[in-house]
């Protein structure tokens, strides 16, 4: 296997990710890509085994390196992919004329609802792609930061409609509502998961929206 990564990047293969795949090819990375985030929320991060990967998604093992650099580009493109694919999904609550605890309590509810939708992925999210030393290294901060500004255009929102204080500190609130629903999925993902997440989001967003709420 050395010896095939070896001369994989000696030819160097063309990054996947950075043009348009055929049908079958892009068919064939996201099986893939799939399959590596069940075997790192079966196996954890450290246990996974390509092997394993390989043949969950029904392709051979040098077939994985034609396609990703590894384990750690598996994990990290895995945790890209699905915060840019949120932060596209919630475009339209972020434009929404609604007022701005509904339009907060539909957020809340998206990012719990996928998070309910596929718990091993949520897994992946929140737990194991933190075990990656190349999480911290910059390798997700393009879609770090896109999730922080969606939060922050939707706080600075309230501010203009006057729904929030003019005065909140809106990098500080974003980074307790992260937090807030960061401790909510993982209670839920490791606990009781018959309760239903999305179900809190209105109770969250009230909350969330009396401690910033215009006084008056």
């Amino acid at each position: 296997m050395k010896t095939f990564r070896a001369s994989a990047r000696a030819r160097n293969f063309p990054r996947m990710s950075d043009r348009p795949l055929p049908e079958n090819r892009e068919a064939r990375r996201r099986a893939i890509l799939e399959s590596a985030v069940r075997v790192f929320a079966e196996n954890g991060f450290f246990a996974a085994r390509i092997r394993d990967i390989a043949a969950g998604a029904g392709v051979a093992e040098g077939t994985i390196y034609l396609y990703f650099d590894g384990k750690d580009d598996l994990l990290l493109t895995a945790f890209r992919e699905k915060v840019a694919e949120f932060c596209a999904s919630v475009r339209d609550v972020l434009s929404s004329s609604l007022p701005f605890q509904e339009r907060l309590s539909r957020f809340v509810a998206h990012q719990f609802e996928s998070i309910e939708a596929d718990p091993p992925l949520a897994t992946v999210l929140l737990l194991e792609s933190r075990q990656s030393s190349k999480f911290y290294g910059g390798a997700v901060r393009d879609v770090l930061r896109a999730y922080a500004q969606a939060i922050d255009e939707l706080l600075a929102s309230g501010q203009h409609s006057g729904e929030l204080r003019p005065d909140a500190d809106v990098p500080l609130a974003r980074r307790m509502l992260i937090g807030a629903l960061e401790e909510i999925e993982l209670e839920w993902l490791l606990g009781d998961r018959t309760r239903p997440l999305v179900a809190m989001a209105p109770r969250v967003a009230a909350t969330f929206f009396r401690g910033l709420a215009t006084v008056g």
